[in-house]
């Protein structure tokens, strides 16, 4: 729709003899838009107005832009976490605490695969979908909203590159560098300047060059390769999903084997198993059966059976210890609680009344 003011001032200028170059040069030297003085100057002269292309800069337009860049900034960012969960296995760092908790990598590693699995395939498909439309229909190329996200995506990118090399910087006069370092700085950089170096590249291409060029195949295979190299290493880092669902039952049995040992102690001393023995008075002797820890539990309420195989927790006693027994899939080798950790297969742990174990 045309400004009011513009129109009569067009016109009023047409009435005093100007011509269409005379009009659009003061129009724009006033700080019109050229879009604006155009709709203008053919709604003066025509009676019917200028058709709009179909979907140029539409909300289905700026749907898909924004579904496409969403998915790119979901799978960098998984695809950058993968990577440096890789490296900290390669390159484990001496400093780490020793309580530092395993299980968070593969926690961490099946999220960023998930991430990717569903996010990667739809910037592929949202993206050809994309690049089919402007490429038949070149105005889209101008398209604001194709604009301004690309623009936006270039500025992110450009900062997280900025901002890494500083980091690598400070640390290189810092004199910290250290392998895994510098490997996450290189990850960092790659995988934030494949998009870049493509949008940019894309930007500014004219409506012939943009469909005919090879960088569009280039960038999509490139993707799909590092994308496929660096998910498969996640199954070998933390296994398949049976592998993860095996790791939760594992977890499981220690979890109950804790409870019970911890209402072992409570059962046989007065006090809490968490005191320290000097604290504690023994008033009862070990209890017989599992059941009988069961019923007298006074804490939590306990599981007597494998979550597996529902076959019952082996339990045996002497004079001053007792043994609390399971069959598990995994071996578990953590940093953290070592008394629980175990190999494959059936295994049990001792208990003695003098050193409490929780």
């Amino acid at each position: 729709m045309t400004p009011s003011s513009l129109a009569t001032f067009i016109s009023h200028a047409r009435d005093k003899g100007m011509d269409h170059q005379t009009i659009r040069m003061l129009l724009l030297s006033a700080g019109w838009k050229e879009k604006d003085i155009a709709g203008a100057l053919a709604s003066e002269s025509l009676s019917m107005p200028v058709p709009t292309p179909s979907d140029a800069g539409s909300a289905r337009d700026a749907f898909l832009h924004l579904l496409a860049f969403a998915t790119l900034y979901t799978t960098v960012i998984s695809m950058i976490v993968l990577l440096f969960q890789y490296i900290d296995k390669l390159f484990p760092d001496p400093t780490e605490a020793i309580y530092y908790y395993d299980g968070g990598t593969s926690t961490a590693i099946r999220w960023s695969m998930a991430s990717i699995i569903v996010a990667f395939p739809l910037f592929l498909f949202v993206s050809r979908i994309l690049y089919k439309d402007c490429a038949a229909h070149h105005e889209k190329l101008m398209s604001d909203v194709r604009r301004w996200l690309t623009y936006l995506t270039l500025f992110f990118t450009a900062m997280t590159m900025t901002v890494d090399v500083i980091t690598l910087i400070f640390f290189l006069l810092d004199g910290e560098l250290t392998t895994r370092f510098i490997l996450k700085v290189l990850v960092v950089f790659a995988l934030t300047g494949m998009p870049f170096l493509y949008y940019f590249r894309t930007l500014k291409m004219d409506p012939t060059e943009y469909a005919k060029s090879s960088i569009h195949i280039c960038f999509r295979w490139l993707s799909i390769v590092l994308v496929l190299a660096v998910f498969i290493s996640g199954f070998y880092v933390v296994g398949s999903p049976s592998s993860g669902r095996a790791e939760r039952f594992d977890e499981k049995r220690l979890e109950d084997l804790r409870g019970i040992s911890n209402e072992v102690y409570s059962y046989v001393f007065a006090g809490t198993a968490w005191e320290l023995p000097q604290k504690r008075v023994k008033v009862n002797d070990l209890p017989e059966t599992l059941e009988t820890v069961a019923v007298n539990a006074q804490y939590q309420r306990l599981t007597l059976t494998d979550p597996e195989t529902e076959v019952p927790y082996e339990y045996t006693t002497t004079k001053d210890s007792f043994s609390l027994c399971a069959t598990f899939s995994q071996i578990r080798d953590q940093n953290y609680d070592i008394q629980w950790n175990h190999p494959e297969g059936r295994h049990c742990f001792e208990f003695g009344l003098k050193d409490v174990r929780n």
